[in-house]
């Protein structure tokens, strides 16, 4: 650090448009690219275990993300001066709910080897290019710096000691200055490096492709509303006390689609190193530039393959200790809390613009919001409105929103179509694509206008947890079917909507959520649960309280599910929207729609399945690359209970719907109603065969084919 600030102290005044904020800075940039120029000169090789973890994941409305399919790769990592890189796969295990392909589909290997040279690789080499990888950025630290970045900063953030040397750390801040037209990434981040070696420590940021190849990139991605970034975090550990080589890495794709909503997709790779072992040489050629690196992917036998269990992790973990805000400051602007107010034309979720059920028909709107960002930090307003076309009938709604971490404090207005079903999956319900197509409309509606405030605190991250406390006004309405099909007859068409009390009424409800992200129908390991309470009063009086659990763990090769669901209503007279229905493909499959009800109910659903230690390796099908075959077995079972405990609430299922002879549709189930299903599961219990009956009434057993582990 002496010499750096010795060297600082004899250059002159900066030029106006210098790519540093002051002389010092130019000195240690300076200083610090001639360190990473080129490995130290005795640095001639290093061998490492790596241990990474691919994930495809779901970033909801909320913030909570939900993993549909996790990868863990075993390697043994093999650098050379020269530029080869090899990573030889010693161990691979997966875990999907329903994605048909293999991460390897995108990217065909992983990691970068050294922070060193002059250009930077993204850590993902992309699945068709043959040569590197399909975006190269210029390093911060390459000799044309000056034409791609501004630096700033400099400062000491913390000091370490390792080894009896104490070493400071300072911060550079890199932003991309666009002089170039050529055909290369660039680094939009963080810096920091060891002060007095001038090596890198870590580097974290995105990287953003220049002006030069931004008008070709592909016709969906110029499509209003679409933002796609590509982060990444590397940081190194010194080894030997002379050499800064990898120990951990990651790199993150997300993406959104402003037509699709909030939600945003994300691909996640997660890679530590250990047992780093470097090969030196006083002989190493001091040369003036790196070679380019040849990534090299090379599998075990695979008897070696199948029997791995040297795992550092469960599978699982190394993907849920991060979380895609952690480049927030570094998002694009679309994303990022800071910057000049922002209008936005896209909706929330889907279904505010556009859905179809049989209730409206085709619904069709519009979801401008506005954030004042830093003009009034915390402040949103939104609203969104549209059409019924067949039902010819306006819906919609407003809020104005104000968040101060960890607090969120809401005031709503809304008239909706709102969905009566229970125990609705994580990620919500259906924007009406089965109606449209196929004519399946699982779901029954209500008419409902709501006023309310709400207060919601984070409890640390949101992975951790977070509670909700809703207030206001509200008044229910009947609803009918208007249509009979969608564009395609599948069945009997569309069944009439259920009944619904109408009345106005008070309400308060309150909701605490632990571990949000782990919901038993994802992949991501780990307890969740969610405790709601609400109360009505007024022509509508009632108190309903429901309570969820979910857990999913990992062991070795068994894996094991478990949700539960239960709630109870307590009323008088329960309004027949308020109860518990189960059955049909979402609840209880093997039952027929909403066969059961009652104002207590109980749901459970549980899978446990064995993969068998062969045939684990990734299958290539012709640009697709599948999960290993991994066949294993599984079983699983399903139960529900609905109890009518009054007369008032026998009466409430007879306003839901009745036959012809008028007895009523749905009703208790008169004990626990049950379905188990056992079988062989493939690719990484992707698909499974087997057979499956219910267990309370003798039904014969049936042959079945289908996705997942639910038989």
């Amino acid at each position: 650090m002496i010499g750096l600030l010795l060297c600082a102290q004899l250059v002159g005044a900066l030029p106006p448009d210098s790519a540093y904020t002051t002389p010092a800075l130019q000195a240690m940039v300076a200083a610090a690219a001639d360190s990473n120029r080129v490995p130290p000169a005795a640095l001639r090789a290093y061998k490492a275990h790596v241990e990474s973890e691919m994930s495809l994941l779901i970033r909801d409305t909320l913030g909570r993300e939900h993993s549909a399919e996790i990868e863990q790769f075993a390697t043994t990592a093999s650098w050379q001066r020269t530029g080869r890189y090899e990573l030889h796969v010693v161990g691979y295990r997966s875990q999907s709910v329903g994605v048909p392909y293999s991460t390897l589909t995108i990217i065909r290997a992983w990691t970068t080897p050294v922070l060193y040279g002059n250009r930077l690789t993204l850590g993902a080499y992309f699945a068709r290019s043959r040569t590197g990888d399909t975006l190269i950025a210029v390093h911060p630290f390459a000799p044309d710096r000056d034409l791609y970045y501004r630096f700033s900063g400099g400062d000491t953030v913390t000091v370490l000691r390792i080894a009896g040397r104490l070493i400071h750390i300072a911060r550079i801040r890199v932003q991309p200055r666009f002089r170039s037209r050529t055909k290369l990434g660039v680094f939009d981040g963080e810096i920091d490096i060891d002060a007095e070696r001038g090596q890198i420590v870590r580097m974290r940021g995105q990287i953003v492709i220049t002006r030069g190849i931004s008008a070709r990139r592909p016709p969906i991605a110029r499509m209003p509303g679409v933002v796609a970034a590509a982060f990444i975090e590397f940081v190194n550990a010194e080894i030997g006390g002379k050499y800064w080589l990898p120990a951990f890495q990651r790199t993150e794709f997300q993406t959104s689609v402003g037509f699709l909503g909030q939600q945003r997709p994300a691909f996640r790779i997660v890679s530590r190193f250990s047992d780093v072992r470097v090969e030196t040489s006083p002989d190493s050629a001091a040369v003036d530039s790196m070679p380019a690196s040849r990534v090299i992917v090379s599998w075990s036998p695979t008897d070696s393959l199948n029997s791995f269990h040297s795992w550092a992790n469960s599978l699982g973990v190394e993907s849920a200790a991060v979380h895609s805000d952690d480049f927030q400051d570094l998002a694009p602007d679309a994303w990022r809390p800071t910057g000049s107010p922002r209008l936005d034309l896209f909706p929330v979720t889907v279904s505010q613009v556009l859905r179809f059920n049989r209730v409206e028909g085709l619904y069709t709107g519009l979801a401008p919001s506005m954030d004042f960002r830093s003009a009034a930090p915390g402040l949103s307003v939104g609203a969104y409105g549209g059409w019924a076309w067949t039902e010819q009938t306006v819906r919609g709604g407003a809020h104005v929103t104000y968040q101060h971490a960890p607090w969120t404090v809401s005031a709503i207005g809304e008239r909706t179509l709102a969905s009566t079903n229970d125990f609705v999956p994580t990620l919500g319900q259906d924007p009406g694509l089965n109606a449209l197509v196929a004519s399946i409309d699982d779901y029954d509606y209500v008419d409902r206008r709501t006023a309310s405030l709400s207060l919601t605190r984070v409890f640390g991250a949101l992975a951790n947890g977070l509670a909700t406390v809703q207030a206001g006004v509200g008044d229910d309405r009947p609803e009918r079917k208007r249509l009979s099909r969608g564009l395609f007859l599948t069945g009997d068409g569309f069944r009439p909507n259920r009944g619904v009390e109408p009345g106005t009424y008070g309400h308060l409800v309150a909701d605490l959520e632990l571990h949000p992200n782990v919901s038993g129908d994802f992949v991501q390991p780990g307890f969740g649960a969610r405790a709601h309470y609400e109360l009505g009063a007024g022509d509508l009086d009632w108190q309903r309280i429901e309570l969820n659990l979910a857990e999913r763990r990992y062991w070795g090769p068994l894996s094991l599910a478990i949700h539960a669901d239960g709630g109870v209503v307590v009323a008088n007279h329960p309004p027949p929207q308020t109860l518990f229905e189960l059955g049909g493909s979402g609840t209880l499959p093997g039952y027929d729609y909403k066969q059961f009800a009652g104002d207590r109910a109980a749901l459970f659903r549980t899978f446990a399945s064995y993969r068998f230690p062969v045939w684990k390796m990734p299958l290539r099908v012709w640009r697709y690359v599948l999960p290993g075959f991994s066949p294993g077995v599984a079983a699983s079972m399903q139960g529900g209970w609905a109890e009518l405990s009054s007369a008032a609430a026998r009466a409430a299922v007879a306003e839901l719907a009745v036959d012809p002879t008028g007895t009523p549709v749905s009703d208790a189930t008169h004990g626990v109603r049950a379905t188990f299903g056992a079988g062989l599961t493939f690719f990484s219990d992707v698909v499974h065969v087997g057979v499956a009956r219910s267990l309370d009434r003798g039904a014969p057993w049936k042959f079945v084919v289908g996705f997942g582990t639910t038989f």
